[in-house]
């Protein structure tokens, strides 16, 4: 037995390391069991088996043997992948059907470069590394949607507010390839298998630059896997070199001051609305995504755009992902300022205090539609998460986002959902609830969509 104790000792030593937040928060993800439906509500982590001697008694040699035999082969199997980095799932892509989408991409963008489209995700994923890094993702603004930095911004407040912030070395992307390009009528969309490597550590927020990197230095050096998904509007095309990541506005040219600021001081266009060029609207984790759900047969959505040209599924599923991340930060923080222009109604839908930590975004997916119910459109959105609360381990976990706005209501067209959508002034706070330039209140769901409950 002692030998036995010896071993398990050795496997809880062998597993792979991973820090609690990096940029796309995919190393602290927690999926969902393999054989579990996506509906749902929530697992443990914890293991609901015990193994028992069976009242002191003693193995025989031939069981002691076969057990030590299984449990060498685990040990090995957890060393290598450790060694490889991890052992969560990996995206793979039907090569025919990836490549008649990437085909009907050319056939009316012809100057789409696979592999030059390759180079600009690394760049916009060391643009995202360097502002994370930084804990102010403002200089990576113009390069993502709002639902993906409000998620950023709301990962950093959350290690804030427990006195954290987070240390990455030796990084570096492993691997980038495109996995696959799909359209609808007003989107195209193209998916990157995103792998990175790096050491970091969650330190003190009172430490020094060098002493933060220090400790990040002394973590391993852990491989991790995303798939990065990039939108443009429906019949735009490839430009000349890569505006944004050269700093200038991908509507005129114009350079761009290097800030959180997204709208062009010249041409007025919003550079992270996904209406000029690409910009990076979702990241999903390998064990949730799958591709092709631009034509998914929504129930509802047909009529809500027929009243409503503009509004698209990606649109829903971006404005969600915000509202869903400023619910979270109004739980651990236990102020609701920066989330009741979010809400549907004054107070609602509660915000329990909870001491989450680690949190992760699997994935969100427009599920629902209604058209005109009590004068409010309505949409469910999906979203796959987990959390550790208190201290414990990760747990995954299912909500659906409920949106509404009134149904005379409609949408800007773009992936942009922080300025007023009133006037169409940008907010000096984007967690304003009253309009600093018309003085329009923005809470209630008669501009845009708010959130009316998390189901």
């Amino acid at each position: 037995m002692k030998t036995l104790r010896a071993l398990l000792l050795l496997m809880m030593v062998s597993m792979p390391l991973s820090a609690l937040a990096r940029p796309g928060g995919g190393q602290s993800y927690h999926a969902a069991p393999s054989h579990s439906s996506s509906s749902s509500h929530s697992y443990s982590t914890g293991s609901s088996h015990s193994y028992s001697s069976g009242g002191g008694g003693s193995m025989s040699p031939g069981a002691a043997l076969t057990l030590l035999v299984i449990l060498g082969v685990i040990v090995v199997i957890v060393m290598v992948t450790k060694k490889r980095g991890g052992g969560r799932a990996s995206v793979m892509v039907d090569s025919s059907t990836a490549a008649e989408g990437l085909a009907a991409l050319r056939g009316q963008d012809p100057a789409f470069d696979q592999a030059a489209f390759a180079e600009r995700a690394k760049g916009v994923m060391a643009k995202v590394n360097e502002a994370w890094v930084a804990g102010n993702m403002g200089p990576a603004r113009r390069h993502i949607s709002d639902g993906v930095y409000v998620r950023f911004q709301t990962q950093l407040q959350l290690l804030k507010t427990q006195g954290l912030r987070n240390a990455m070395a030796d990084w570096s992307v492993v691997g980038c390839e495109v996995l696959a390009a799909e359209s609808d009528a007003k989107w195209d969309t193209v998916h990157v298998k995103m792998v990175g490597q790096a050491r970091d550590a969650d330190v003190p927020a009172n430490l020094s630059a060098p002493q933060a990197m220090e400790k990040a230095k002394q973590a391993p050096l852990v491989r991790y896997e995303e798939v990065w998904s990039f939108l443009r509007k429906r019949g735009s095309k490839s430009k000349d070199g890569v505006p944004t990541l050269e700093g200038r506005c991908p509507n005129c040219g114009a350079d761009l001051p290097v800030s959180d600021v997204v709208r062009c001081e010249y041409c007025k266009a919003v550079v992270n609305s996904g209406e000029h060029d690409w910009v990076l609207a979702e990241i999903t984790q390998p064990e949730e995504w799958r591709p092709w759900m631009t034509n998914a047969d929504i129930e509802g959505l047909n009529a809500l755009q027929a009243k409503d040209p503009a509004v698209s599924r990606q649109e829903l599923e971006d404005r969600a992902s915000v509202v869903f991340w400023k619910w979270i930060d109004a739980r651990v923080t236990g102020a609701r300022t920066r989330f009741e222009r979010f809400c549907l109604s004054p107070g609602q839908p509660p915000a329990d205090r909870a001491a989450l930590s680690q949190v992760a975004v699997g994935s969100s997916e427009l599920v629902y539609v209604t058209v005109g119910e009590e004068g409010l459109d309505r949409c469910e959105v999906e979203i796959t998460w987990s959390a550790a609360e208190n201290g414990g381990q990760p747990v995954n976990q299912v909500n659906r986002v409920v949106l509404a706005r009134a149904t005379t209501a409609t949408s800007k067209g773009g992936l942009n959902s922080l300025d007023c959508p009133n006037c169409r002034g940008p907010l000096a706070d984007s967690d304003l609830a009253k309009c600093n330039f018309c003085g329009e209140p923005l809470a209630g769901g008669k501009h845009e969509w708010s959130l009316e409950a998390v189901a």
